[in-house]
């Protein structure tokens, strides 16, 4: 039988009257090894994000910078968690063998982690897809891939640092973007609206996949139909892709583009 939270309470106060554990601000049940020869790092932001919720990704924002594919700092976390538990998941890093006769951690979504704040984003089972598993310093870290990070750009930039930045990105990601799997999402997704602006997007960055073809296609022409969501229609348009280009597309180009 696995202890109980009660069974391991005396334990942790011991090791952290010895001065192994720190108890973490606001962050009920959560430590911070502090023992000399146990760690030789400080706790990362995203270890811990793993430790409060081990199946949330960083996302957006957070997920551009991971990536290399912003230069903005995130003054906050982005975390991008289902908003039901999937079959067959598993905390970050962890097997199914590691949790037989075990009950599942269940994941918790405070407003900050030490003095940074969380946004945490909620999707439905069904958009949870394009997170991976990634080790940059030695522990387990859920990050969307780049290419999930550019599509959530464009359907919520204001996630992303703002449109500016998620075009810098999608221009930073040209010479290293996998098109195949960034179709696949668009295609998981099964939006003609993000067809029309990842399509758009792909050919002003000088590039081509079969998937254009089709895509351009079924582009229509309408209201909502628009570069950017959260502007007016404007009547300045790609008429190959029926697309309103209401917002400026000049951060698309940077000098490793031009000529």
């Amino acid at each position: 039988m696995p202890a109980s939270v009660h069974d391991v309470r005396p334990i942790l106060r011991r090791m952290e009257a010895r001065g192994e554990l720190q108890a973490i601000q606001h962050l009920r049940h959560v430590y911070e090894v502090t023992v000399p020869y146990a760690r030789s790092s400080p706790l990362a932001e995203d270890e811990l994000l793993m430790e409060v919720h081990p199946y949330a990704a960083l996302s957006y924002l957070s997920a551009l910078a991971f990536h290399g594919l912003t230069d903005e700092l995130p003054k906050g976390i982005f975390a991008m968690v289902p908003t039901q538990e999937l079959a067959e998941m598993y905390p970050a890093g962890t097997t199914p063998e590691d949790w037989i006769g075990l009950d599942l951690v269940v994941g918790r979504r405070p407003p900050k982690l030490r003095d940074r704040p969380v946004q945490w984003v909620r999707v439905s089972p069904e958009r949870y897809f394009g997170i991976y598993p990634y080790q940059p310093h030695g522990y387990t870290v859920l990050v969307t891939s780049p290419e999930r990070a550019l599509l959530d750009g464009l359907q919520r930039p204001e996630l992303s640092g703002g449109l500016d930045t998620v075009l810098q990105a999608w221009s930073l990601a040209r010479d290293t973007v996998n098109l195949d799997a960034l179709v696949q999402l668009v295609e998981r997704f099964g939006m003609n609206l993000l067809r029309q602006r990842a399509g758009f997007l792909i050919e002003e960055l000088g590039l081509s996949h079969p998937a254009l073809t089709p895509w351009q296609a079924s582009a229509k022409r309408g209201g909502s139909s628009k570069l950017l969501a959260s502007a007016p229609y404007a009547d300045v348009y790609s008429e190959r892709w029926n697309l309103s280009l209401n917002a400026p597309i000049g951060a698309l180009t940077l000098p490793h583009n031009e000529g």
